[in-house]
């Protein structure tokens, strides 16, 4: 409920270690905040950009949060 920050939780599709529906429950409880699940069969691995998709993907997220 502290949480006032505009908030996008944005876990990875086949992320094994922080599952989509685990950060679903959890960005439940910030008001206001967005689940942005990133399309990727890298799962967590898709955060080190390794493919050019998957890093303008999380770019583009990122400036939306930003632009908002």
């Amino acid at each position: 409920k502290r949480i006032q920050a505009k908030v996008f939780v944005m876990p990875f599709e086949r992320d094994m270690f922080m599952t989509p529906e685990d950060c679903q429950a959890e960005q439940a409880m910030i008001a206001g905040s967005e689940l942005r699940v990133i399309p990727s069969l890298w799962g967590h691995f898709a955060m080190l950009g390794l493919f050019p998709e998957d890093f303008k993907l999380i770019n583009d997220i990122l400036q939306q949060l930003l632009d908002s």
